[in-house]
């Protein structure tokens, strides 16, 4: 099985029950400028946080191999695949946790990439030769979660509690489950929901082991989708639609702006946070914003912002000015048809919920 493109794994976790687990692992949900300043003790971002707030992954490295010797990391007996439960606000997702090969060519990323993010994770892995954060990917043809189902009728072997959210996670190790699970997932293009930075880094190790990519299979009805907005604070409203070959609509305020772009996905609204100027290219909101907009007023990459909340990216240029792109959602189908065909959306096109805890199932290969 280990020559095929979905490998089982020994994954690394932490010791202890569910409040340990519960405290050393984290839900994304904030960039790193707005985590706290000091982390507890033998917290999994303390394996991230050198790499991307110092650029010092040597310093993961010793704490990862401090853990392993102190036994606050723990890593399986024999290999499994790994069905994975996430439980919040009465929506479950289900999926399963495996390495894909990323010789094979199963995963599809669908949208490019921040070269120095990458290179950062890049550092990280090869420094610590360890995946702490798997990528999530869904199934485009038949669904995984009905081969999981039998597996959650005992109880989990790690499980995590925080914010009315369960995380839970079963180890699949008997070997008909696996083979029908491998079959299954090699037999279809694997899209890249979440991890595309992850993906482009790995993709780059020398070692085979670090080209075996952790991720979380799920089935699309477990997915959300949303627009990822850009803020450019260099310019005004005025300057931002002026010489732009499109008609312009005035919009009376947010709840208009957030209604005129959920209306097809290849709507953009740009706003000062007073004024909202409504404009359909025809096109996928974030290519025309990379292809277009950003050409066009000679912006380079560094000059915006990411937010993925509308209100927050109104709030911010009506407080510190310049001009926020309040952009609509790719559809599903747009994302899986630029996966498969390699005409990827730009960097940061959307965001996918839900996240799969970090630190909930990690791998090694140190």
């Amino acid at each position: 099985m280990d020559n095929g493109a979905i490998v089982p794994f020994r994954a690394v976790g932490f010791d202890g029950g569910a409040p340990a687990v519960s405290a050393r692992t984290y839900v994304p949900s904030v960039g790193w400028a707005d985590l706290p300043s000091t982390l507890p003790e033998h917290h999994v971002l303390r394996l991230l946080e050198p790499a991307f707030r110092d650029d010092a992954p040597a310093r993961a490295a010793e704490t990862a191999r401090t853990w392993f010797t102190d036994g606050v990391l723990t890593t399986d007996e024999e290999p499994a695949f790994y069905a994975y439960r996430l439980t919040h606000d009465g929506h479950q997702a289900l999926g399963v946790v495996v390495l894909v090969d990323l010789d094979a060519g199963r995963l599809r990323p669908h949208e490019d990439v921040i070269a120095a993010y990458a290179i950062r994770q890049a550092r990280l892995a090869e420094a610590t030769q360890a995946q702490w954060e798997p990528i999530t990917a869904y199934t485009t043809g038949e669904p995984v979660a009905p081969l999981l189902e039998g597996v959650l009728d005992r109880p989990p072997d790690r499980i995590a509690e925080d914010g009315g959210r369960t995380d839970e996670v079963w180890a699949i190790t008997e070997s008909q489950a696996i083979e029908r699970i491998a079959a299954r997932l090699d037999s279809q293009p694997l899209v890249i929901a979440d991890g595309h930075h992850r993906y482009a880094a790995w993709r780059t190790a020398y070692e085979r082991a670090g080209r075996l990519a952790l991720t979380l299979v799920v089935d699309p009805p477990a997915l959300t989708v949303g627009p990822i907005h850009r803020v450019v604070s260099s310019i005004d409203l005025d300057e931002a639609v002026k010489g732009l070959p499109l008609p312009v609509v005035d919009l009376a305020g947010e709840p208009d702006a957030t209604r005129f772009v959920a209306e097809g996905e290849s709507r953009c609204v740009l706003t000062d946070g007073r004024r909202f100027l409504g404009v359909d290219p025809y096109e996928c909101s974030p290519c025309w914003v990379e292809d277009v907009f950003t050409p066009h007023h000679g912006l380079e990459s560094e000059a915006v912002a990411y937010e993925p909340d509308l209100e927050t990216a109104a709030r911010a240029v009506a407080s510190g000015g310049g001009v926020a792109l309040l952009l609509s959602t790719p559809t599903l189908a747009t994302v899986t048809r630029a996966a498969t065909t390699g005409r990827l959306l730009p960097h940061k096109s959307s965001w996918f919920r839900p996240k799969p805890r970090v630190g909930m199932v990690m791998r090694s290969w140190a």
